[in-house]
């Protein structure tokens, strides 16, 4: 009786331990981050204001490295893969 008892156990906490899985996983999407209502209350930038702020930083950037305009010889962005090149030729029958 306790074997047979034993085979049938995991076949029934199988489905019990899945729907506590789910209700686990569904619980997670609604919690509030903490985080997340102290910059609710923070003043936000307007993006008009943020590019603006974000483009002086450029000037100022390239301004400290007048050499960081002049396009480099090698450039490091990754070049295309060249195509293959298939060769057409007639299978060979197996031996």
């Amino acid at each position: 009786m306790l074997t047979r008892l034993l085979t049938i156990v995991p076949l029934l906490l199988c489905p019990l331990l899945m729907l506590g899985c789910m209700w686990a996983m569904r619980g997670m999407g609604h919690r509030e981050n903490p985080q997340r209502r102290a910059r609710v209350g923070q003043d936000e930038v307007p993006t008009a204001a943020r590019v603006a702020q974000l483009e002086r930083d450029l000037a100022e950037l390239r301004g400290r490295l007048p050499e960081a305009d002049i396009p480099a010889e090698n450039p490091s962005t990754p070049q295309p893969d060249r195509p293959r090149q298939v060769r057409l030729t007639t299978p060979v029958p197996p031996s």
